[in-house]
């Protein structure tokens, strides 16, 4: 995985400052008049399509990049649903801090 792989709409990212720190996010869109935090993301839950939330990059870790259809569904007319299922994919896979599992590399961003 490329560190730029970030700035694209449907990777899977973990927060790694602030409260919603060990979450992990889809990121929705890049708001370009935005420039200290242009990354939207959002969950499903704590922060879902209605009331996403702007991000810095360097406070996120990329988790990954989903499977085409994964990344369909988030690119073109997601709904919370869908995003709360493909995050909690990866929340089974890498793990949260009340459940860490595998702590392997990422990019810190």
């Amino acid at each position: 995985m490329d560190k730029n792989e970030i700035r694209l709409p449907g990777v899977i990212v973990r927060s790694i400052q602030g409260r919603d720190r060990f979450r992990t996010f889809a990121v929705v869109e890049i708001d370009p008049d935005c420039p200290t935090a242009p990354l939207v993301i959002a969950d499903g839950k704590l922060h879902p399509l209605k009331s996403r939330k702007h991000k810095n990059p360097a406070h996120l870790r990329l988790l990954g990049v989903p499977g085409e259809s994964d990344r369909k569904k988030l690119t073109e007319s997601p709904d919370d649903g869908q995003i709360a299922e493909i995050c909690a994919k990866y929340e089974i896979r890498f793990g949260n801090e009340k459940k860490p599992l595998d702590r392997s590399e990422s990019f810190d961003l």
